[in-house]
């Protein structure tokens, strides 16, 4: 499962991905999606940060994807959101084996769900329903 703040970031960018190559508003992506107008903003600041989307400003201004639709993963906007994975859950003792195999599995099953995540894009979602 993925987490509330990356699924609300998935969603903006579906909106914008279906606007492209045209900007859009926040006020639009929050009245698309649902998403509080706030939270949002927030969102937006993030994902201009990791490089997924871009700003314009002034009048006609607005949000827009950074990449093509088609080459923007699930797994590059989780990998740019939350970095390269999920964190393991707390460790006991550093000898505990039990403790260090858990860890191994973790590590494994974040592998495993990027992997997935890379094989699905932006444009795979919006095409979906088609």
């Amino acid at each position: 499962m993925l987490p509330k703040r990356i699924e609300y970031s998935v969603r903006a960018l579906v909106v914008l991905a279906g606007a492209a190559p045209q900007t859009i508003k926040a006020q639009d992506v929050a009245d698309a999606q649902d998403i509080p107008p706030g939270y949002l903003y927030d969102l937006l600041a993030d994902l201009r940060r990791a490089e997924l989307v871009q700003v314009h400003r002034g009048t006609g201004g607005g949000y827009l994807l950074a990449h093509p639709a088609t080459e923007l993963t699930l797994g590059e906007i989780v990998r740019r959101l939350d970095g390269p994975g999920a964190e393991p859950p707390p460790g006991g003792r550093a000898d505990d084996r039990s403790i260090e195999r858990l860890r191994q599995l973790w590590e494994r099953a974040n592998r495993v769900r990027l992997d997935y995540l890379d094989a699905v894009t932006l444009a795979d979602i919006m095409n979906h329903g088609s």
